[in-house]
């Protein structure tokens, strides 16, 4: 199964602020085409009585693993870490349409998936802090997915809904099976696909081009 592995945010900093109710901004902003793993990323997680925008490094490190940018529901329970995040270490991730590959033969083809009904939504995510030898922070998350998306390999990011939302930011909300219970994928008829630009690949092709529609025949790369 692969990864969900490119997303976009492309919302103004003001709706983003307004539509996620966030009362303080503690980082830059900007718009982001093309968001790859290892990159510094925009989240949104509750600070005492504030909830806040901040960045985190997309990608769990060291010893979890390169491919740890996602977590999947079914084995949030199996490893004490992800349970430990799951219970105290929750943010949301804003994301405006995340990208799959379609396979076609001997060719595959680059599609944005995007929310019929928002235009920015929350994925849900749980994170650590890192500490080097320097005792230096490096804060880190990763996406929580399930199932299969749009009859490909990629997993489906988790979405969740006002309400929901609301629960996973709670630091006082530590159980289990509530918080779990949440995490339900969205139909894919929720969501309109698209074919864009197969340079969303490089992970260096960071333009609006990213998210433009294109003729299906220019998203295909030979493999």
């Amino acid at each position: 199964m692969r990864m969900c592995n490119r997303y976009s945010l492309t919302a103004e900093l003001s709706d983003l602020t307004e539509d996620f109710r966030i009362d303080s901004v503690h980082v830059p902003y900007f718009m982001r085409y093309n968001i790859a793993p290892t990159q510094q990323v925009p989240i949104i997680q509750q600070i005492g009585e504030e909830r806040c925008l901040n960045q985190h490094r997309w990608g769990l490190m060291p010893y979890w693993g390169k491919n740890s940018i996602n977590a999947n529901v079914d084995t949030l329970g199996d490893r004490q870490y992800l349970r430990t995040m799951l219970t105290k270490k929750r943010c949301v991730v804003p994301c405006s349409g995340f990208y799959i590959w379609k396979q076609e033969g001997k060719s595959k083809s680059a599609w944005r998936a995007v929310h019929r009904k928002k235009a920015t939504f929350a994925m849900p995510g749980i994170y650590d802090v890192w500490l080097d030898s320097e005792k230096n922070e490096f804060p880190m998350c990763t996406v929580i997915t399930r199932g299969s998306a749009f009859d490909t390999d990629h997993t489906l990011p988790v979405i969740l809904d006002e309400e929901a939302m609301d629960l996973w930011l709670d630091p006082k909300e530590t159980r289990t099976e509530m918080l779990q219970s949440l995490l339900q994928s969205l139909p894919d008829a929720d969501f309109r696909t698209y074919p864009v630009t197969p340079f969303v690949e490089n992970i260096a092709w960071e333009t609006p081009d990213c998210i433009a529609e294109v003729h299906s025949s220019l998203s295909l790369v030979k493999i």
